[in-house]
């Protein structure tokens, strides 16, 4: 495998990433328009939102490529039985909690429907990273470089972390309850994408 084909491998393993921090910065941008005259941001800065988020998917991603290549294809077969169903239940609880939490009307401070906070943050690192054990298998398989790969991992996550953020934060005129709703399914159909791939060879 080569450099350029690496390259395009980890852009691969982003998009789904990408997908979410669309989706958190949209997030973002509805809960801030509905600030009131004089109350204050609750939200850590941007930049510092995205270092948060790039760090944990990218030693998320750096694990299971590591391990993939190590444990080799010796365990495949016990792990393909439900890695799938491990990255599909963890999505859809995330994206059903945010679809309840569109239509609870109960009052609480803006911070708890933010949806990295770090226990989705770390759920949704796990679900998004179970791919890069299979990619992992396959670079051993192939006798490619897992130096290589890991070294440009983290640059194409954040180059997809911080493009979906700013982009999901250009959104405008948009509810809290839409962001929650849309980005609820989202979720759940990279779940049911993961879950359709691996079941019946399906891919979009």
């Amino acid at each position: 495998m080569n450099f350029f084909e690496i390259i395009l491998l980890c852009a691969a393993l982003s998009l789904d990433c990408f997908t979410i921090c669309l989706i958190y910065g949209a997030q973002r941008a509805a809960y801030r328009q509905q600030l009131r005259a004089g109350e204050s941001d609750p939200f850590r800065p941007v930049g510092t939102e995205i270092l948060r988020v790039w760090a944990v998917f990218s030693l998320y991603h750096l694990l299971m490529l590591s391990l993939g290549y190590v444990l080799g294809y010796g365990v495949l077969h016990y792990i393909d039985v439900f890695d799938h169903w491990i990255a599909f239940g963890l999505l859809a609880a995330i994206g059903l909690k945010m679809i309840l939490e569109a239509f609870d009307n109960k009052p609480r401070k803006t911070e708890v429907h933010a949806l990295y906070a770090w226990s989705s943050l770390l759920l949704l690192g796990l679900a998004t990273s179970i791919d890069a054990f299979a990619v992992g298998i396959s670079l051993s398989l192939a006798k490619s470089s897992l130096a290589l790969t890991c070294l440009c991992m983290p640059f194409a996550l954040l180059v997809f972390v911080t493009g979906g953020c700013l982009l999901g934060m250009r959104v405008k005129r948009i509810s809290v309850r839409a962001v929650n709703v849309i980005g609820g399914l989202i979720l759940l159909g990279i779940g049911l994408r993961i879950l359709l791939e691996h079941e019946y060879g399906f891919s979009l």
